[in-house]
């Protein structure tokens, strides 16, 4: 009697345990919903041509899937919805030898018994292994490889909408990153646990303030440069100077107009402290979260740039200078004022020395590389200046820099047809000429060298002779996408992965660099480019 009490009671403990192990909590039945929506999306044939309003179809299951109870019965209903799209015939151009590259490839969600049963595990194998060939009605590529999100509705005064919406919004968001994003894998959290940790934020999101601040934290787990999100609030205007995380501190480094700034009594290597009364330490550790950026030194810039900017058109600033503090009011300007970008005071090369060449890749245009060169063939050496954004003459400038044609660069694009698998495209080379530069080339690089000067610096570090000078760069190769969070929202992220020949990553990391030189505080006070300094002394040994 006794033994059978007993196992009656194991039984009853063994089923509570098994009971318990099905039941399943809201935000995982809403990890499975944003993952199957979105693989059903791009991977699912007859979802892939556009034949169903997939939003719709979202927002009519959502309140079933939370309804589940266990796996079993968000199972069915996953199964129920997937029978009611249409067949999947087998696809005869599925089998694929091709030489993916595969760090962000990672589907084994879609197997996994813990959340979903077997019936439903073996339908969604079907479907990846008889995925969608043709024009996806939702992504595309672009000439250059990159991803382009099309189709999607548009959705007119959702700035702040309810949270069958703000869930969709993330699930859409958090799919493109999944299956398009080049650079997933050398982001700092794992993008499953992200969805997992947005989810509550979401839906809790009490204001539109607070929902646009968790949609900036999500942005900035891509943990690239590339990545922002643009409200469409109100223009904001920027104080005339560059500003450093420098030695710990935020510090003028540089001027987008030095005439403006020297009007707002502003000096290189001024240490910012407080922006009216605000601290700028605890703001920064405030924000940090919010700011998208490859790497800390990027994060801390790209921060510092949040806080400083703003609708108000004057404001009060306390810096430190030469050991003293002071209070200085300063204004701020729409950033068209300061004519950054097409600076006549800029110039394109000049001669250091009788030796020694200077080209500044800010200015210099496809017409004047020539006539450069000309005037620098008696010279020793080049210091070519990549601090800055050059424009896209690198195969036109590296014939005069290579003896011969090189591998600088490989490249990998999403792959549509296979979504989360990226392909290789035949590695970039440099041009090249008998009569290159045979003296020492010199590259100059600091976190302003980002995007399209990173990949000029990567083909220039093949010339014959080169050394590169500075310190870290942005760590954002590769072209940007740009496209719309649910609402209206306009979003990026970089959109093809970049890398060396022999694989080495550019991303967060930046390109390789020979000899480091980090600006000081005294050092920008004393009117000095260190980097430049070294550059010359090099140059000259």
């Amino acid at each position: 009697m006794k033994k059978t009490i007993l196992l009656l009671i194991l039984t009853i403990f063994s089923s509570n345990i098994l009971t318990a192990q099905q039941k399943i909590s809201e935000t995982e039945k809403l990890v499975s919903l944003g993952k199957i929506y979105g693989f059903l999306k791009y991977y699912h044939p007859e979802v892939g041509k556009g034949k169903f309003d997939w939003d719709d179809e979202f927002i009519k299951i959502l309140p079933e899937v939370l309804k589940a109870s266990d796996k079993e019965s968000m199972s069915t209903l996953y199964i129920d919805w997937i029978e009611s799209l249409g067949e999947v015939d087998e696809c005869k151009r599925c089998d694929s030898e091709e030489n993916y590259f595969d760090k962000n490839f990672d589907l084994s969600w879609t197997q996994d018994t813990t959340v979903f049963n077997n019936t439903l595990i073996l339908k969604l194998k079907h479907i990846e292994n008889n995925r969608f060939q043709g024009e996806n009605f939702y992504a595309s590529n672009e000439p250059v490889g990159k991803i382009k999100i099309t189709n999607e509705p548009i959705y007119k005064e959702f700035e702040y909408p309810n949270e069958k919406y703000r869930l969709l919004g993330l699930f859409k968001y958090w799919n493109i990153i999944e299956y398009f994003y080049p650079y997933k894998y050398l982001a700092d959290q794992n993008w499953d646990s992200v969805l997992t940790e947005m989810i509550p934020k979401i839906r809790n999101a009490s204001s539109k303030s607070e929902y646009q601040y968790i949609i900036k934290e999500l942005i900035a787990k891509l943990d690239d440069t590339h990545a922002w999100i643009n409200f469409y609030e109100e223009k904001a205007k920027y104080l005339p100077v560059k500003v450093s995380h420098i030695e710990n501190k935020a510090v003028i480094s540089g001027f987008y107009n030095d005439s403006i700034a020297n009007i707002n009594n502003l000096k290189l290597g001024d240490i910012i402290l407080k922006i009216n009364d605000l601290d700028i330490k605890k703001e920064t550790e405030k924000n940090l979260k919010y700011v998208a950026g490859s790497n800390i030194n990027i994060k801390f810039k790209n921060t510092y740039n949040t806080i400083l900017r703003g609708s108000e058109s004057k404001v009060k600033l306390s810096i430190e200078r030469d050991g003293q503090i002071k209070e200085i009011k300063v204004n701020r300007y729409d950033f068209n004022e300061f004519n950054y970008w097409n600076n006549p005071k800029q110039i394109k090369s000049k001669p250091l020395n009788d030796k020694i060449g200077y080209i500044n890749m800010a200015s210099v245009k496809g017409e004047d590389i020539k006539d450069i060169f000309e005037s620098f063939e008696n010279k020793t050496a080049i210091i070519i200046d990549l601090r800055n954004y050059p424009a896209f003459i690198y195969k036109r400038f590296s014939r005069y820099l290579n003896s011969e044609k090189r591998d600088f660069s490989k490249i990998y694009s999403p792959d549509v047809n296979y979504p989360s698998r990226f392909t290789f495209k035949d590695n970039l080379k440099t041009n090249r000429s008998r009569k290159a530069f045979k003296g020492k080339v010199i590259l100059l690089v600091n976190e302003d060298s980002m995007s399209r000067s990173e990949f000029t610096a990567m083909a220039f570090q093949t010339a014959d002779n080169v050394i590169t000078v500075g310190n870290q760069t942005a760590g954002a190769d590769g072209d940007v996408v740009i496209f719309e969070y649910m609402g209206g929202y306009r979003t990026a992220m970089s959109g093809n992965g970049i890398i060396y020949p022999d694989g080495t990553e550019t991303q967060r990391t930046g390109i390789r660099i020979d000899v480091e030189v980090k600006p000081t505080i005294n050092g920008l006070r004393q009117g000095r480019d260190e980097i430049l300094e070294k550059a010359i002394e090099i140059a000259t040994e």
